[in-house]
């Protein structure tokens, strides 16, 4: 894709990792070489140093580095909030949903426990997942 400013953007894609440069001054569908600028802002060095090896890892194997691209700190949390909302619009009951998500013999222990601990993780997880359906999915993928 080419900006208005006349810069290219090139995605670079691996299995479901990408890289993204910007390429100014060439036209990237000629053979073309590459430099960078030395010296960045302290707050975006690492991000230029990532992009610069996964670059040379790519040039060199094919294939982007496992640990540049570690897994997403909410993922699993977010997984169990969508798979307590898809049983939730299902229909499922909460102790269902628990019974779903959980191992059975933690849910049969648990579930009557006077505190309530496990049966609240469910309602929170649902609440959380009909806020991230109505509205909230704007605010997390800011």
């Amino acid at each position: 894709m080419i900006t208005a400013d006349g810069r290219q953007h090139v995605m670079l894609r691996n299995a479901h990792r990408d890289l993204q440069l910007v390429v100014e001054g060439a036209e990237v569908l000629r053979p073309v070489r590459l430099s960078v600028d030395a010296i960045w802002p302290a707050d975006r060095m690492r991000q230029h140093l990532n992009a610069l090896e996964c670059l040379n890892a790519f040039h060199a194997t094919g294939q982007f580095p496992d640990r540049l691209f570690p897994p997403e700190a909410r993922a699993s949390r977010l997984r169990f909030v969508l798979q307590a909302l898809d049983g939730s619009l299902g229909g499922a009951s909460h102790r269902q949903i628990a019974m779903a998500l959980l191992a059975r013999q933690r849910v049969q222990a648990d579930w009557t426990d006077p505190r309530n601990h496990l049966r609240d993780r469910i309602r929170r997880a649902v609440r959380r997942g009909h806020m991230l359906m109505d509205r909230g999915y704007r605010d997390f993928l800011v």
